[in-house]
């Protein structure tokens, strides 16, 4: 339901992961009565609580709220369309972090929590993926087990499939001004996925050098391996994608590609002719050594 109202609004898949992400955290996506508010009862709902006097599954205040008339807030259409609204008066949403624009719409005290739920999201959306209309990246189902921090990355950048390309765009935080470069992208999907504990530089020949990621050989490459294309006879690398594993029977990597082309998926194909190195943040590997 919440994707169906946001495509029907067209509303990108950035504000769709946000609204699921408020939906997950304030709710687990239930539909909650009120004990606070006893009319709450009369209608449809699958859990009773009692925080102040929140409502549904984005807990929205009565109190604040409740001009509409309870009935339309025990409705999750209504709420699903009231935090799109409320997402859409946000002047630079489309440049927000999920995270961030769920608690901009929400305003909790507790802000933090959205970033606990983003990984179930990112894998809610793989499954959904047909109804928003993109690839569904293979990271939550052929990651092999233990490779968390590599559908971490993914799961940090899938949202943000979409935001267009600027050069030198993106940093720990986000999109800047208005979009992401490819190591602008790569820079935030792993400082997402480490907790902030890693930053990386801003260029790709300074990642793929950086001393804390383990060197892959191409056999062993994983959903969230970061791969680094050189062109033959130069000596720098000139691109970084997020490696995405197979969909649909297509190697797929995710990432910001060039000026006038948005964030998104290309299959890895498209570098055969380059010489790839493969770099693993988080977990050290079994071993390996680049790919000429």
């Amino acid at each position: 339901m919440t994707i169906e109202i946001g495509r029907q609004r067209g509303i990108s898949e950035h504000g769709i992961t946000a609204a699921l992400l408020a939906a997950t955290t304030e709710s687990d996506l239930r539909n909650f009565a009120n004990t606070n508010v006893p009319e709450s009862l009369r209608y449809d709902h699958d859990a009773v609580g009692s925080d102040h006097d929140s409502l549904g599954p984005w807990q929205i205040r009565a109190s604040l709220h409740g001009a509409v008339g309870i009935a339309q807030l025990m409705n999750p259409t209504h709420q699903a369309n009231w935090f799109y609204d409320q997402l859409e008066k946000i002047p630079d949403w489309p440049t927000m972090p999920p995270t961030a624009l769920a608690q901009a719409v929400e305003r909790s005290a507790k802000p933090e929590a959205y970033s606990h739920d983003i990984d179930r999201v990112a894998q809610l959306l793989s499954h959904l993926a047909p109804l928003i209309g993109i690839p569904s990246p293979a990271c939550a189902q052929s990651a092999p087990a233990g490779d968390g921090f590599g559908h971490r990355v993914l799961a940090a950048a899938q949202p943000w499939v979409g935001t267009p390309y600027v050069w030198g765009g993106g940093d720990e935080n986000g999109p800047t001004n208005g979009g992401f470069d490819c190591s602008g992208l790569v820079l935030y999907a792993v400082h997402a996925a480490s907790g902030g504990q890693i930053t990386l530089p801003h260029y790709t020949q300074a990642q793929q050098d950086d001393p804390r990621a383990s060197i892959i050989g191409a056999d062993q490459r994983r959903p969230g391996d970061l791969i680094y294309f050189t062109i033959p006879g130069q000596q720098d690398s000139h691109h970084v994608v997020i490696y995405a594993g197979d969909i649909d029977g297509t190697e797929m990597v995710l990432h910001a590609a060039t000026f006038g082309v948005p964030l998104g998926y290309s299959p890895l194909s498209q570098w055969a002719g380059e010489r790839w190195d493969i770099r693993r943040f988080g977990p050290a590997p079994d071993g390996g050594s680049g790919h000429d």
